[in-house]
């Protein structure tokens, strides 16, 4: 692979963990200055990093900001849960046959990360079918 794609992908990479890292901040609710998103996120980048990363997702529709006071506040425009499940129904949507080596490969992530957790996926399922 050519360097200059490789710089391409730990970019794109680096900038993904930063928007995910500023959601969380976000995630946890109220509104957000810059300032306040920084010291949380990692007081060692720099302010206008967080500005940038927060411009970017507020035009990707994932934050919502208002003026107050000449600054602007963000806040996360989905839940977390909300904006996981969207990003469940877009990687199902992408599966170009079917989903089942998807899901395959969700369980096996999930049994891995808590191997109760698919105790309670079964029970979640259980409960959706019979209230179908």
């Amino acid at each position: 692979m050519p360097t200059t794609m490789r710089r391409r992908i730990r970019s794109m990479a680096r900038s993904a963990s930063l928007e995910r890292r500023v959601l969380d901040v976000l995630w946890r609710g109220g509104g957000w200055s810059v300032r306040s998103v920084l010291a949380e996120a990692d007081p060692a980048l720099a302010y206008t990093t967080i500005a940038t990363v927060l411009d970017r997702l507020h035009s990707k529709g994932r934050v919502l900001r208002e003026k107050s006071g000449g600054a602007w506040v963000y806040r996360a425009a989905r839940t977390r849960e909300a904006a996981l499940a969207g990003e469940v129904a877009r990687m199902m949507r992408r599966a170009e046959t079917s989903p089942e080596p998807l899901l395959v490969a969700f369980l096996d992530e999930v049994e891995a990360s808590d191997p109760t957790a698919l105790d309670q996926l079964e029970a979640l399922i259980r409960a959706r079918r019979q209230t179908s």
